[in-house]
């Protein structure tokens, strides 16, 4: 078989698929549809490593400080110690409180403002 044979070969079989209907249809919005979803998805994901990426900074920036205070001020460390022991509950309690503040803050509201932007447009 030569090299223009197996050409004419392909066009033949890409004219004969184009030409057959293919047994279902799409809805008129179709496409719409998908774009929305996949923006959805998309926002979502950029939310949330927004929402990562303030939380590594907000920790980073409390681990700094904590290094600084204890090694550069020379803070008694069983002290401290003692005092986070004795709070845990309200220590965790306000980290708690802090990370759903910011997660709200920096996911939650924007994806939903611009999940109701979508549907109203």
């Amino acid at each position: 078989m030569h090299e223009s044979d197996k050409y004419i070969d392909a066009e033949k079989l890409v004219d004969e698929v184009f030409s057959t209907s293919p047994g279902f249809s799409l809805s008129d919005n179709f496409a719409e549809l998908v774009a929305e979803k996949v923006s959805r998805k998309f926002a979502w994901e950029q939310y949330l490593k927004e929402f990562l990426i303030y939380l590594g900074v907000f920790l980073g920036i409390g681990i700094i400080t904590g290094v600084i205070v204890f090694i550069g001020l020379e803070y008694n460390v069983k002290d401290w110690l003692e005092f986070i022991f004795t709070n845990v509950g309200l220590i965790v309690s306000i980290y708690v409180i802090s990370i759903f503040i910011l997660f709200a803050d920096r996911v939650l509201l924007r994806y939903f403002m611009f999940r109701s932007k979508i549907e109203m447009g």
